[in-house]
């Protein structure tokens, strides 16, 4: 059976709970890193491709940006669905057409997220809040793709997540678990030490981490099940 490819950009920015939901349905996958300096594999040995958050602009001069965002397109032609999270979810709009640029501010912790009437349609009638609490770490934003359908709206930042192809993009992370959230706010301390209305700081992100992360995995859950469905079945254990 093909794998779903989960590519990584930078060590602290691991697929976390991702794995723990393939892993309980079974599902192959293998984890890619960019770091690792390998060549990425071609859209024609995969059932689906996600990509991770990276510190880096997706505007960046890179020759593996260009090189994943050649793999997104090819992905789409082939109808293998894609999955971007943060910088993945920018550069899945970067690479039909979209504009990433500097937001206003930083977003950074637990902020407010509304579905729209495309994502109710999309799950089918399945229960799922109309408002939940993601977590969020960037400070870039993006514009919808021409012909994109928009999934979810937030407070600071307003798009956040879209379908475009069969391609899946969100800018939260429904992927974190409390061990990345507090890796993450001790390697990026100075990210978080003057809070803002968008920006959090250590004491407000980590106050009741399992509780949030509990509410945010409802939506996840539902987000993982959806796109799951679009991949190839994938029933071999790794």
């Amino acid at each position: 059976m093909k794998p779903l490819l989960i590519v990584s950009h930078v060590a602290c920015s691991r697929p976390g709970y991702l794995c723990d939901y393939l892993d309980r349905q079974s599902v192959t996958y293998r984890r890619f890193s960019i770091e690792s300096g390998e060549a990425l594999p071609p859209a024609d040995e995969l059932s689906g491709l996600v990509l991770l958050g990276a510190p880096v602009s997706v505007n960046s001069a890179q020759v593996w940006i260009e090189q994943e965002m050649a793999l997104v397109r090819d992905c789409a032609e082939r109808e293998i669905p894609v999955f971007g999270i943060c910088f993945g979810g920018q550069l899945i709009s970067k690479a039909f057409g979209g504009e990433v640029y500097a937001a206003p501010s930083m977003q950074i912790g637990w902020h407010p997220i509304t579905i729209t009437e495309q994502t109710r349609r999309l799950f089918n009638g399945n229960p799922v809040p109309e408002h939940f609490s993601a977590f969020e770490w960037h400070g870039e934003t993006f514009t919808l793709p021409a012909g994109a359908v928009p999934l979810f709206n937030g407070d600071c930042i307003g798009n956040q997540g879209f379908l475009h192809r069969g391609c899946l993009a969100v800018q939260f992370h429904p992927e974190v678990t409390e061990e990345i959230i507090r890796e993450w706010v001790a390697r990026y301390e100075a990210c978080v030490d003057k809070p803002t209305v968008c920006v959090q700081d250590h004491h407000e992100i980590l106050l009741d981490v399992p509780l949030k992360l509990a509410a945010m995995r409802h939506m996840a859950d539902n987000l993982f099940d959806w796109w799951l469905g679009q991949v190839e079945p994938v029933n071999t254990p790794r």
